[in-house]
């Protein structure tokens, strides 16, 4: 439980990441695409690798929970809770349902659909990098909302948060909750956690519901991106 002081240290983003110099320059799909899936790669490990410190976190948390009085530990423990939208007395097979990671070949594959491969107005004026939405707060109009909607596209302080938003959305959110069964499922069974599993999962995530599905398996399958999946 010594850990929480670097758990706590994990917590704080390093904000400013950007596309590399001269990328919007670049001429060739294929060096376009390595440059993209490059940055993008290390935005999604670092907010993995915070996740699998809060999932490590619980565990021994449990674990300890009869002896463990440390108010700085307890008091992280709370926060969790909050931030995933657990009750107090949430078990722990619960947490860690929520508490886990997002694999890396769906964060890619996402990424570069949802941003038009960073080269989205969202993207580039909202640090907005998977279309995430909301109807409060800062945003900014889509340029063909349906009549009547009120939504609009997220404004994010930096693309660190935007990864991380994402992450906490397919965690929390409602809509994926047959996502987190079956990552569960594939834990479970001792298999590994690909994208191209979960993929499948996502039919909420966009108004074209099992196509969207489809094109984020191609993304997958077409780039070679399962080889970053933790096996």
């Amino acid at each position: 439980m010594n850990k929480i002081f670097i758990l706590i240290f994990l917590t704080i983003f390093s904000f400013g990441a950007t596309l590399p110099k001269g990328y919007y320059e670049i001429k060739n799909i294929q060096a376009m695409k390595y440059a993209f899936f490059s940055f993008m790669l290390k935005l999604a490990v670092e907010e993995n690798g915070r996740i699998l410190y809060d999932r490590e976190f619980i565990q021994t948390y449990y674990k300890d929970i009869k002896t463990n009085q440390n108010k700085d530990i307890k008091k992280y423990f709370y926060s969790l809770l909050k931030r995933y939208n657990l009750k107090e007395n949430a078990t722990l097979k619960e947490c860690l349902k929520r508490i886990d990671i997002i694999p890396v070949s769906l964060v890619l594959a996402q990424s570069a659909v949802e941003s038009g491969w960073g080269k989205s107005r969202f993207f580039k004026q909202a640090n907005n990098i998977f279309g995430q939405w909301t109807w409060t707060g800062k945003g900014l109009n889509p340029l063909q909302r349906d009549k009547g909607k009120t939504h609009k596209v997220a404004i994010f302080d930096s693309l660190e948060t935007s990864v991380y938003k994402y992450m906490m959305n397919l965690n929390v959110g409602w809509a994926y909750r047959d996502f987190r069964a079956k990552r569960e499922e594939l834990r479970e069974n001792n298999k590994p956690i690909l994208g191209s599993i979960l993929a499948k999962t996502l039919v909420n995530y966009s108004a074209k519901k099992e196509a969207y599905t489809t094109i984020l398996t191609n993304m997958i399958r077409r780039n070679h991106l399962y080889r970053y999946d933790i096996q």
